[in-house]
């Protein structure tokens, strides 16, 4: 049973209201769960905090999109006491992972559910070796993460950027690497690893992606579609099915970019400013207790490629 909870409640995020916080300080407090309130000032700070909270919470609460629920997972996964849940209220711009989570369910059932002292999953996180960071929702290179960079620079919503650059966007030679085995060499549209099946809130990338299976999922897709052909097949999954789309699963994951320009590429929805052309991910399984729906987790299977033993 839940006894004490922790609100770490994100201002910068496009949701986060004074309001809703109150809203569901009162609904812990209703069901006589203790609840206190931490708000962040700065990113990063949800890290540290949610680090500190394991020291005397039961249950972590994250009031935010992705970034603040990354911050929140990564404090929780390298405290001492890592065994503290997390519950994410979805309150930012696409709230990709309480959709892979919780799918449609209102947050206040999930909080229901959660309160009433449910068991946790172990969550996999991934991690970027060259940054030495935690991923939780996941990571992508490519078209996503410039459809991030200008929505953001032009003030415009995620869907409305896509759609107006898909007709502009130009495909990067990229190649990656599956557990040291090459899956896709050639022109590329995105590669994105994960972690959560939905990005940008409603692009199922990963449709068989479970978060605890110890491995990484990644699709990679080509140039052989146009975006704007990919963006209405990623809506439901049905990208897979096509050519030129490569899916498979490990636990270490390289993305690269060929021709020595930067790698566009962002995670649980940061485009990362770096001159750098590749990025590795590695699998850092049950790393973090996260509250879902187990509807939402169960799934079946996907034969992924073959990629053979590890080079």
């Amino acid at each position: 049973m839940v006894d004490r909870v922790l609100i770490i409640a994100n201002p910068a995020a496009g949701g986060v209201t004074a309001a809703l916080v109150w809203r569901l300080t009162r609904l812990t407090r209703r069901c006589r769960r203790p609840a206190s309130v931490r708000w962040t000032s700065a990113p990063g700070d949800a890290v540290g905090i949610a680090r500190e909270a394991t020291a005397s919470a039961d249950l972590v609460i994250a009031v935010g999109g992705d970034g603040t629920a990354r911050e929140v997972a990564a404090g929780l996964a390298t405290a001492w006491r890592h065994t503290v849940p997390m519950l994410i209220v979805p309150a930012g711009t696409a709230n990709s992972l309480y959709r892979t989570l919780w799918g449609t369910t209102p947050w206040e059932e999930a909080l229901d559910v959660a309160l009433s002292g449910a068991t946790p999953i172990r969550a996999d996180l991934a991690r970027v070796v060259e940054l030495d960071r935690l991923v939780l929702a996941g990571a992508c290179a490519g078209f996503p993460p410039q459809g991030i960079h200008e929505a953001k620079t032009r003030a415009v919503s995620y869907p409305a950027a896509l759609l107006d650059l898909a007709p502009r966007y130009e495909p990067y030679p990229g190649r990656v690497l599956v557990d040291g085995v090459v899956v896709h060499s050639g022109p590329t549209m995105l590669a994105n690893v994960g972690g959560s099946r939905y990005r940008g809130g409603a692009y199922e990338l990963l449709p068989h992606s479970r978060l605890d299976d110890g491995l990484l999922d990644v699709c990679v897709v080509g140039a052989e579609h146009s975006a704007l052909e990919m963006l209405r097949l990623t809506r439901t999954g049905a990208h897979l099915d096509v050519p030129g789309v490569v899916y498979a699963r490990g636990t270490r994951i390289r993305v690269e970019r060929l021709d020595g320009h930067p790698l566009c590429f962002e995670h649980d929805g940061e485009v990362l400013r770096s001159p750098r052309t590749s990025y590795t991910l590695t699998a850092r399984p049950g790393a973090v207790a996260v509250l879902a729906a187990p509807s939402e987790l169960a799934g079946p299977g996907l034969p992924v490629v073959d990629t053979g033993d590890a080079a």
